[in-house]
């Protein structure tokens, strides 16, 4: 409803969660955020406003240029801060009186550094904390009754908004104004949904993948995240029904604009009983528009057999996270988390893998107490547990976050530097915006060059474990009493007996992992503002993601190389494992790496190549490797040797044929163009070139070409 005086013109609100998009349109999700906050005010004000959202930055500057707002209102996330002000700049260089407002998770907690942050932003007047419907709309309300002439919008506190007394922003002591924190909304519902409301209609444009939340809050503590504050600790429920209604709108809007996917917001889905009517709701979608066809989610914490459970209704759309951040106890303790027992955990993984299900297992490297090698025990857990997918993350010290608390910090021996966040930088209207991120690289426990061989480290486990491209001399290694950890530390320590190739990248790694970071936001523009420097970023060669940049290059260009670093590896290993072995089982072992080497380079033979020879490439050898590959009770290769030889096929379907020509149409062909496309993939696995036998031979290989990569789709 409107207010009670009626008022000639409505005030006109411009709210944005903005996303960089000079080389990628970095975060490709609907802006829900806003949405959900402009529906409340929209519902509490009604005619008295008009709301507007958007998501890419030139089209609001377009906007704010043709029609300026009376308020602009703009997310703040790590990703998109500095750009929220730029834009706020440039509307407050049109027209001054413009209210401006940033809101979102990127913002401290201690008053000096809320004072800090806002000093560093000029052009935002306003900050609104954590859940934002409340508080932004008494900030509304404020703006309304000075338009009225009711007292000024900086007289007073208002409550859920923090903001510099404008009157005191040089002095000595700038006087920071927070009001109270207004109470959560318990029942979500009363959020009007801008998805129904047909609020977010224009977003279904077929560049945006939908954003869906269930619900707010966590009921964990966890020191390094957003909602392990006080704050979020009960969680707040939409109803199944608006859920169900959401979900039954999106799904053939989003179909016909061509979006496979699905966001899920919530910080642990599956964990509660009624998250089993959600995913019977999309499973609904799925079977009718076959939609969606993949879930990004964050799944429970705990109550995993639950989350198990209820997400297996989506069946292979939905994978599973296993975060456990650490293994270590101390650690654990240090931030306060609880993990499920090992044991528990294999379990749990086990019975994921037998339904043929991604189980995706998290690391954040660097946490209070963690040492170079408690960090790599757990690791080597994750990865002995068989989990599909090992991310070794970069511990973020965030804003909002107790990792902030300048003696949390002190008493840890926490520092941190800055580095350009992933593709989010750009040129707007004549300024150059980069958006940042403070990354822990040192602690008591972990000096610098440690955080600098786990990056390394984490660069193999992502190329060489993660997709499993070279599976088949992983899993001979583990046949002769290798674990795969053994094989990767094993890797790791000899990197000067690498290839020339494979040294090189490694090193150009380690050497950009060093020089990504500084020590303030400030160095790190000036470095950029130079033209030749800014370029690299546009080439790719700074300012992306590192790790996924470096895989990207050893698939694509050197898996030859690594594969022959990882041969000679192996062969070294065997020649351990085979001490007192006969010479015999000594040339059997030697013969049966050699062919699963070279089953491995046809397999990966135009890996991320748009130039590479499609044509089918052949071998033949004694052994029924694809066979054994299936065979996941841990017998030899040579059991599965035959009295003939067995010729092999190599190739390309014509449907992955269409998948490449698609990707590469559409992001490119050049190196930083593939890194787009390596984070797209699904399942890496699907690239993989397909297997049949030369002879057709139906009745022993009918499974090679379709259900063992139907199933490596699956769990990619």
């Amino acid at each position: 409803m409107g207010t009670d005086k009626q008022r000639a013109k409505a005030l006109k609100i411009y709210l944005g969660c903005l996303s960089h998009e000079t080389v990628a349109l970095v975060i490709d999700t609907f802006p829900i955020n806003v949405g959900f906050v402009a529906s409340y005010a929209k519902k509490i004000f009604g005619q008295d406003i008009e709301v507007t959202l958007f998501k890419y930055p030139q089209s609001i500057i377009d906007a704010i240029q043709a029609d300026p707002p009376d308020i602009l209102a703009l997310s703040n996330y790590s990703w998109n801060s500095h750009l929220s002000e730029r834009v706020a700049e440039i509307a407050k260089q049109l027209n001054s009186s413009v209210v401006t407002v940033q809101g979102g998770t990127n913002f401290p907690i201690e008053s000096h550094q809320q004072r800090d942050f806002l000093l560093d932003r000029p052009s935002t007047d306003f900050h609104v904390d954590l859940e934002g419907e409340i508080s932004f709309s008494n900030l509304v309300s404020r703006v309304l009754e000075a338009r009225d002439g009711v007292g000024n919008i900086f007289d007073r506190a208002i409550d859920g908004c923090v903001f510099i007394q404008p009157s005191t922003r040089f002095d000595r002591e700038p006087a920071l104004v927070a009001g109270v924190k207004p109470p959560r909304i318990r029942d979500l519902d009363i959020i009007p949904s801008p998805y129904l409301s047909g609020m977010m209609d224009h977003f279904f444009d077929g560049r945006l993948t939908p954003n869906l939340e269930t619900n707010r809050g966590c009921p964990f503590k966890c020191s390094f995240c957003n909602t392990g504050i006080d704050y979020y600790q009960k969680s707040n429920m939409f109803s199944i029904e608006r859920i169900s209604e959401e979900i039954a709108y999106i799904a053939p809007r989003i179909t016909a604009a061509g979006i496979a996917h699905l966001h899920i917001a919530d910080t642990n889905f599956g964990m509660y009983p009624r998250d089993r009517e959600i995913c019977y709701a999309l499973r609904k979608t799925y079977e009718e528009y076959n939609w969606p066809q993949q879930i990004i989610a964050t799944t429970g914490k705990n109550n995993k057999e639950r989350v198990i459970d209820i997400t297996n209704i989506m069946g292979t759309t939905f994978s599973v996270n296993m975060s456990v951040q650490s293994m270590d106890q101390k650690v654990l303790a240090n931030i306060k988390r609880d993990n499920i027992k090992l044991d528990d955990f294999v379990k749990i993984n086990q019975h994921l893998q037998e339904s043929g299900r991604t189980t995706k297992g998290e690391l954040i490297m660097g946490m209070p107490g963690e040492t170079k090698e408690s960090f790599l025990n757990g690791l080597e857990a994750m990865i002995e547990a068989n989990v599909s997918l090992v991310c070794m993350y970069t511990l973020m010290l965030l804003n909002g976050t107790e990792f902030k608390n300048t003696e949390y910090q002190k008493h840890h021996g926490i520092k941190g530097k800055f580095r350009v966040v992933p593709l989010n930088f750009g040129w707007y209207e004549g300024s150059l915006v980069l958006d940042c991120e403070e990354v822990g690289t040192e602690s008591n426990d972990m000096p610098f060059e440690d955080y600098l061989y786990l990056r390394g480290f984490a660069l193999f486990v992502e190329t060489l474990h993660n997709g499993r491209p070279f599976e088949e001399l992983f899993r001979h290694a583990t046949i002769f009493g290798a674990s795969r950890m053994d094989l990767l530390r094993r890797m790791y320590d000899r990197l000067d007996q690498a290839p020339q190739e494979v040294q090189e990248l490694v090193d150009a790694f380690l050497t950009e992992s060093r020089t990504e970071l500084w020590d303030s936001e400030e160095e790190l523009l000036a470095h950029y503002q130079d033209e030749n420097q800014y370029e690299r970023l546009l080439r790719g060669e700074a300012g992306g993601n590192l790790i996924y940049k470096y895989k990207t290059l050893g698939l694509a260009f050197t898996s030859g190389p690594w594969l022959d670093f990882i041969a000679d590896t192996v062969r070294l290993l065997l020649e351990e494992k085979l001490a007192g072995a006969t010479e015999a089982e000594r040339i059997g072992a030697e013969d049966q790496l050699n062919a699963l080497t070279q089953f491995c380079r046809h397999k990966l033979s135009g890996l991320l190549r748009r130039d590479s020879d499609l044509d089918p490439q052949s071998m033949s050898t004694v052994y029924d490797v694809v066979g054994w590959l299936n065979d996941n009770g841990g017998a030899p290769l040579t059991d599965y040797s035959r009295a003939k030889p067995i010729g092999y096929e190599f190739h390309y379907t014509e449907e992955q044929i269409a998948t490449r020509n698609r990707m590469f149409d559409r992001y490119g062909a050049e190196p930083i163009a593939l890194t787009k496309i390596i984070t797209r993939i699904t399942s890496l696995e699907s690239w993989f070139r397909k297997v049949r036998t030369a002879d057709g031979d139906a009745d022993m290989y009918s499974n090679t070409d379709e259900d063992r990569f139907t199933r490596y789709t699956m769990t990619g």
